[in-house]
């Protein structure tokens, strides 16, 4: 995880100690005993109908729209089918995958892609993990970029300090430690002054882990967006 202070250059930079505390791990892996997991689903293709998602036939997910995320289900470590089918009817699937899910971890599955290119729709494992030290007033945060069409993205601040340079298409970051606080985030294309959009107000608190999820498509209906929720380790039972 890396420690988001701000420097004369309006970059982050990484710290020894990843910024935190010295104090002992407060997520000892070696040692958890948990085996349990969760998994939830964000609805992220282009031009998709409201989905219905199934996990070894078990429905999660209902009535799913674009931009949508499921509850998150506990499961147990293991290989798992994944298939999703237009909401209420009795088509075909659009889309079939496995997944693997690791024990003690929080997953997000993005469905991504567009309902123009069905063969070409794809899930991104997004897993969330404690990080081993004391986050003292840090938040963590980290982006994952699946807007269709959009070039490299950077995520800055409304001082100018860059969170996130040249995220590309299908890229999730690591979390950096970012100070708690209220932010004005600005969405942009790497090296250069467009802004694609603006959140105008964001409240990142004390030791709550984040995931800003950047979806849509660039230039078209449903347009670029991003969605910033709390990801499941701020209240889930994990190690």
């Amino acid at each position: 995880m890396y420690d988001a202070r701000y420097l004369n250059n309006n970059h982050y930079q990484i710290y020894d100690n990843f910024g935190f505390s010295n104090s002992q791990s407060m997520n000892n892996n070696s040692e958890c005993r948990c085996v349990k997991s969760y998994f939830r689903i964000l609805n992220a293709i282009s031009g998709a109908p409201a989905l219905d998602v199934y996990v070894n036939e078990m429905l999660i997910a209902s009535n799913l729209k674009h931009g949508d995320f499921s509850r998150y289900m506990q499961f147990m470590p293991g290989n798992y089918i994944v298939s999703a089918v237009p909401s209420g009817g009795k088509e075909a699937a659009i889309f079939e995958t496995n997944i693997t899910i690791d024990r003690n971890l929080a997953y997000t599955g993005v469905l991504s892609g567009e309902m123009l290119d069905i063969p070409n729709l794809s899930i991104h494992m997004i897993p969330e993990h404690k990080e081993p030290y004391n986050m003292n007033n840090m938040a963590a945060v980290k982006i994952i970029h699946v807007g269709l069409d959009a070039p490299p993205i950077d995520l800055i601040t409304d001082d100018g300090t860059i969170l996130f340079s040249g995220v590309k298409y299908g890229e999730t970051t690591e979390n950096i430690a970012l100070p708690s606080g209220r932010y004005i985030l600005h969405l942009k294309e790497t090296n250069s002054d467009k802004n694609i959009l603006t959140i105008p107000t964001i409240d990142f608190a004390p030791k709550m882990y984040y995931t800003v999820f950047v979806i849509g498509k660039y230039g078209e209906s449903p347009r670029i967006i991003m969605l910033v929720p709390e990801d499941g380790l701020n209240y889930l039972e994990l190690c």
